[in-house]
């Protein structure tokens, strides 16, 4: 038979007693108990890095792409000011190859007349 031997008093003041079989599974469990703690923290600590990682990285694509959206909408503004710049150079491209139409801007903005022609210079009022 085993020893029994009194290790404290229960909350009612009577004295509790355990085996020593018992004092070493209850000890078993305390060691289990502790490695499983060891073990939650270290794989909760290991997926709580990988989640920060993985977020900032989710976060600086997140940053880059808008980053490159915002570039993207100038650039298709500036294409859509620069082909209506094209446009109305094409324009006056296709007006000077027109000789009577030549002839019309030199003599609006050179004051240029035709032989026997008399040009007056009248301001333009309200």
């Amino acid at each position: 038979m085993s020893k029994l031997r009194v290790v404290r008093q229960n909350e009612y003041g009577a004295p509790r007693r355990f085996d020593d079989e018992e004092r070493m599974r209850l000890r078993q469990k305390q060691i289990e108990k502790r490695k499983h703690k060891a073990r939650r923290a270290k794989i909760i600590g290991f997926f709580s890095i990988l989640f920060v990682i993985l977020g900032i990285q989710i976060a600086i694509k997140t940053a880059q792409t808008n980053r490159i959206r915002q570039e993207v909408q100038a650039s298709k503004v500036t294409l859509a000011k620069l082909n209506k710049e094209k446009e109305k150079l094409n324009d006056k491209y296709v007006d000077l190859k027109d000789p009577d139409y030549v002839a019309k801007l030199i003599r609006y903005r050179f004051y240029y007349s035709k032989p026997n022609e008399t040009i007056y210079n009248v301001p333009e009022g309200k």
